[in-house]
């Protein structure tokens, strides 16, 4: 009788306060009557040892009371393929932002072995932290119920027509445009102050910055990206917006070319200071040709881009 008491006490401590009483006696009583029977069969009363094994077959006492609580699961069946579907989408993102600054670490720097080991605890510490989230946040519409509405509600004419969606291109092709979302995002962040790559030159006497033409660049630059990051977007969910799509690769063509033209006028797109003013001076006129030249490229290559991009939407629509 102590191992009884003591296993349904070890139950109770589970249980909900509310129902607590009642599963509590009808457990009770199906022990009592599962030690009847094997008592019965057996001729004799049961040991100590025997009631312990029967006891076992019950199960562990949090197991048992997991039976009885409303919620056993912290994500349940039905909302798993969704909270699937967003945690890759998210470590994706995520992946790709940590990616770029990896990359930019290594471009300031130019020491691999330091860039990896910075970006690597940065990327593991993001994934982490961002599957955590999304998990508690599905924890929670699985407890409110808050996807069982969604589900009652849903309409097939609201759903995007993801049969277009190329699934024959390899992974890496089909997987591009969240990757470019997840630069752009990267980008904006960067743009916007959220962190910075701290440019080291080879001349501690020597500081590069922006020049002044960035200030009134800032909205044009910002509302390019979002322009790209909306195209991806398209691209990914709604290929089938042709006309859309080709109306934001001119867009994003005609607005990089100018912020070219103005970057191009403006001669001088950063600013070299240092304590040495002959070095600086030979410094920033070495930049600023080859500035120059990076942007006529960069236009050319825009230019190129924008026809190719033209070309495949021609022949998608073919």
């Amino acid at each position: 009788m102590d191992l009884i008491e003591r296993y349904l006490g070890a139950v109770r401590w589970n249980l909900p306060a509310a129902k607590a009483d009642d599963i509590i006696a009808e457990l009770a009583d199906l022990i009592a009557a599962r030690i009847e029977d094997r008592e019965e069969s057996l001729g004799r009363p049961l040991g100590k040892d025997e009631v312990s094994q029967l006891l076992r077959e019950f199960g562990h006492p949090i197991a048992v009371a997991g039976q009885y609580n409303e919620q056993r699961a912290l994500i349940g069946a039905e909302v798993f393929p969704f909270y699937w579907f967003v945690l890759k989408v998210v470590l994706v993102v995520v992946a790709a932002i940590e990616l770029v600054q990896i990359g930019g670490g290594l471009v300031v720097t130019g020491n691999l072995a330091r860039a990896l080991a910075h970006g690597s605890g940065e990327l593991a510490h993001s994934l982490l932290y961002n599957a955590a989230l999304v998990t508690l946040s599905f924890a929670v519409i699985e407890r409110l119920g808050w996807l069982d509405a969604y589900l009652a509600k849903w309409k097939p004419e609201e759903l995007p027509d993801l049969g277009k969606l190329r699934l024959d291109l390899p992974p890496r092709k089909r997987w591009e445009p969240l990757f470019e979302i997840g630069f752009g995002i990267a980008f904006l962040i960067w743009w916007a102050g959220g962190f910075t790559f701290p440019f080291v030159p080879h001349d501690a006497g020597v500081r590069i910055t922006g020049a002044q033409v960035w200030a009134t660049l800032y909205w044009p630059v910002a509302l390019l990206v979002w322009a790209r990051i909306v195209l991806s977007l398209i691209g990914f969910l709604r290929p089938g917006w042709k006309v859309v799509r080709a109306a934001l690769i001119l867009g994003c063509t005609a607005g990089t070319l100018l912020i070219a033209k103005v970057l191009h006028e403006a001669g001088q797109i950063v600013t070299v200071v240092g304590t040495d003013t002959a070095k600086a001076a030979r410094i920033q006129e070495s930049l600023d040709k080859s500035l120059e030249i990076a942007v006529l490229v960069v236009a050319a290559a825009t230019a190129f881009q924008c026809a190719k991009e033209l070309y495949q939407l021609y022949r998608e629509r073919r």
